[in-house]
């Protein structure tokens, strides 16, 4: 019963600390704590008494040895669950935990120093970009300033660039679908690369 009091008086200060984006977590939360301590409290609070003399009475004379020896190991698991607390090396668990946190912290260190990194990269980018006048430049100049992007741009069979003959071409723009370097003459054939 003693438990089942400072349960609820606990959960009562939880739930003055509760943000309200949060009660549907608390809530199960709650609900679990209670159910587990429903399971808890249907059990005695002391393990129940044997009467011992009666077992020694009662049984063969060959088995009262093992009553006794059943009485000895009794007695120590009421002592082991009366003491389980101090038992128990609550150390070790902070020391993994320290462990885990300390592995975790390394790999955040990580992730912000890739992260550095791409963001100094993508700003390079940006200001490249912002640095070129798009406005101004034809096709042309735009194909060979941003070479990464020319097998993107819709060649429909035609040459890019004039003089428009295969040879003028970027790689990029041969492998499109250009066969008569874009001057109407079908007699001509690609050069071999």
């Amino acid at each position: 019963m003693a438990a089942k009091k400072i349960t609820t008086n606990t959960l009562a200060e939880l739930l003055k600390r509760v943000p309200p984006n949060q009660m549907k977590q608390f809530e199960a939360f709650r609900a679990k704590t209670l159910e587990y301590n429903n399971r808890v409290n249907q059990y005695p609070d002391k393990l129940p008494t044997i009467d011992w003399e009666y077992y020694r009475n009662n049984v063969q004379e060959g088995k009262i040895k093992m009553v006794e020896q059943f009485q000895i190991k009794y007695e120590e698991l009421k002592h082991v669950f009366s003491s389980r607390h101090k038992v128990l090396d609550h150390a070790k668990y902070y020391v993994e935990l320290k462990k885990l946190t300390a592995q975790v912290q390394e790999e955040v260190k990580r992730f912000i120093e890739d992260s550095i990194n791409r963001i100094r990269i993508y700003e390079d980018e940006m200001r490249r970009i912002k640095g070129l006048r798009y406005e101004n430049m034809t096709l042309e100049q735009f194909v060979e300033e941003r070479e990464d992007i020319a097998k993107f741009i819709p060649g429909q069979g035609k040459a890019l660039f004039w003089p428009h003959n295969a040879e003028e071409q970027l790689q990029e723009a041969m492998k499109l679908d250009v066969k008569d370097g874009g001057d109407g003459d079908k007699s001509k054939e690609k050069p071999e690369i």
